[in-house]
């Protein structure tokens, strides 16, 4: 029987969830508020209408006085941001290609230009600029900052049979972006930026490889963050789960089911035997849990809300497995996790939204979203044709950084281990194809990539544990190289301070101005948090301990295309 990791509450939730943050002045030089010259700011932006950029259109430039920034929420609603500073702010449609248009928007700020340019990722399929957090905490803390829509605006579901904006999409929207952004930057204060960022989680996580794969050069530091490299799978792993809890009769599960068996698996797994604190609603180390070691009970007069039927049982242990090859048995992806609690509307619901929605577009794309069935797809023949026609375009699995550490670059990588949308898995395989391909040297790698499991995180933010490491700054905390990942990365890059450990944070109602209820170590791979005695909301009671490599659900090697 194959390891399990978290719930299977969040499966359907999972499907739902995957298509739909930080630097401190130490470093480089801050430029006084009259680093413009002579020439005022406002001319200044407004000479950037007139930049030429080949390939790239400026749509419009903006001098925006503190205070005064209008955004747009989700739904294309305005929003004030009074928090922001003045700045300028650009908004350009790059068109690389035939059939292109990324629309980018860059911030730079009129004042405290910290030398630093940041770029952001996005989540699900973009379709949208996603103008929050990080962009606006970090145009606080000086970076000049930007975002792309991927090119897939207006609707990710907009692109159907246009593959120039699958390339987009999949790789070329963040170089493009960066490529305007230094040209801009330049011209705005009469210099490039001394270094280049980029940060994202989840699509964002997967941008952030690609461009450390593809364009070793734009980057001097990435931080990756629960990323969807390995895009095609992921998707076909869903349909793997519905088929498994929602098309097959009778195995559909009630969010007191899954929380009968979230209870179980804490009960065989965890309470101080994964290396966490006895008192633990989550797993440390969940890749020494299996799932025929969990005692859940089994209906034996029916289906009833505190047992298993035998088919509920059987598709738990579907999606515990992971998709797999019918005819060869070959790991398509790592198993699906699931998170600590259910969505809200319940797992039929939640599956029912996703296949109407994106997260399994790059299955339409090849087989059309009229005609696309999820009880047919052919888990040998269909993910052949899927990976012919998108891995190229879409995946991020290649272990070849030598031209991006030649470059200097250095790589933090988080993921979650209550991540229900993509299995942590994918990220210590990774991990470990790259430490093969540089002949098994664990300090060798560590030296330019260290990747950081958070214990109770969920995907990118949220869970039960103590998840935050700068998603969302905490007042008083703006330059904290242990709290705030992204400044942990800036300090690796500009001062050589290796990111030997970072501190998770958990708020109250996960509000960073709200008190702090717990904090925990969290340690570069292969060690992980282990309990020592004490109060667990402390992070002293917790030291790093090295573990046992790799336990995973590796995907076959045919699949990492």
């Amino acid at each position: 029987m194959r390891l399990i990791r978290i719930l299977p509450r969040a499966v359907p939730w999972v499907i739902a969830a995957l298509f739909g943050p930080v630097a401190s002045n130490a470093t480089a030089r801050t430029l006084p508020a009259s680093h413009l010259g002579k020439t005022s700011g406002v001319a200044k932006c407004d000479a950037m209408r007139n930049l030429r950029l080949d390939r790239a259109t400026v749509t419009s430039a903006v001098f925006t006085q503190a205070g005064k920034a209008i955004l747009q929420d989700r739904d294309g609603k305005a929003v004030p941001a009074p928090q922001l500073p003045t700045f300028c702010r650009i908004n350009l449609t790059m068109r690389p290609e035939s059939g292109s248009a990324i629309g980018v928007e860059l911030w730079l700020p009129a004042a405290g230009w910290n030398g630093r340019f940041l770029a952001t990722g996005n989540g699900g399929g973009g379709g949208r600029l996603s103008l929050g957090n990080p962009m606006m905490q970090n145009l606080r803390r000086g970076f000049a900052v930007a975002n792309s829509d991927l090119g897939t605006a207006p609707n990710v579901l907009t692109t159907m049979g246009q593959p120039a904006r699958w390339r987009d999409f999949g790789h070329r929207a963040n170089h493009e972006m960066t490529r305007a952004a230094r040209r801009f930057i330049k011209a705005f204060y009469g210099k490039p930026p001394q270094y280049s960022y980029f940060m994202g989680c989840s699509t964002g996580g997967q941008q952030a490889l690609v461009n450390a794969q593809l364009y070793p050069a734009d980057y001097d530091g990435i931080l990756v963050g629960a990323p969807a490299q390995d895009r095609t799978h992921i998707h076909m792993s869903f349909v793997w789960n519905w088929n498994a809890l929602v098309e097959t009769p009778g195995s559909r599960l009630s969010n007191i089911k899954l929380d009968l068996v979230h209870r179980a698996i804490i009960k065989a797994c965890g309470r101080g035997k994964d290396g966490g604190a006895p008192s633990d609603t989550y797993l440390t180390d969940p890749r020494g849990c299996r799932f025929e070691d969990v005692d859940v009970p089994r209906c034996n007069a029916g289906d009833q809300e505190d047992c298993l039927t035998d088919a509920q049982f059987l598709a738990l242990r579907k999606v515990y497995g992971g998709a797999v090859n019918p005819r060869s048995g070959e790991q398509n992806l790592c198993a699906c996790r699931d998170r600590q609690r259910g969505d809200a509307a319940g797992p039929r619901d939640a599956a029912a939204r996703h296949l109407a929605a994106h997260p399994i577009l790059p299955l339409y794309w090849v087989f059309g979203r009229d005609t696309f069935k999820p009880a047919l797809f052919d888990f040998d023949r269909d993910v052949d044709r899927v990976d012919g026609a998108l891995a190229g375009i879409l995946n991020a699995n290649s272990t070849d950084l030598v031209p991006f550490r030649r470059h200097g670059g250095k790589i933090l990588w988080y993921h979650g281990l209550s991540d229900p949308v993509i299995p942590f898995d994918t990220s210590i395989d990774y991990y470990e194809r790259l430490l093969r391909a540089s002949g098994g040297d664990l300090a060798d790698v560590q030296d330019y990539m260290r990747l950081f499991l958070v214990p109770g995180m969920a995907h990118c933010v949220r869970g039960p544990g103590a998840w935050n490491i700068g998603q969302d700054v905490a007042p008083g905390t703006e330059t904290s190289a242990d709290r705030d990942a992204l400044i942990a990365l800036v300090q690796w890059v500009e001062r050589s301070r290796v990111p030997a450990q970072l501190t998770g944070t958990r708020f109250e109602d996960d509000d960073v101005r709200k008190p702090i209820v717990a904090q925990r170590p969290l340690c570069p791979y292969p060690a992980f948090p282990y309990y020592a005695g004490g109060d667990p909301a402390l992070a002293t009671s917790f030291r790093c301990k090295a573990r046992t490599r790799g336990n995973v659900h590796a995907s076959a090697v045919r699949y990492l295309n």
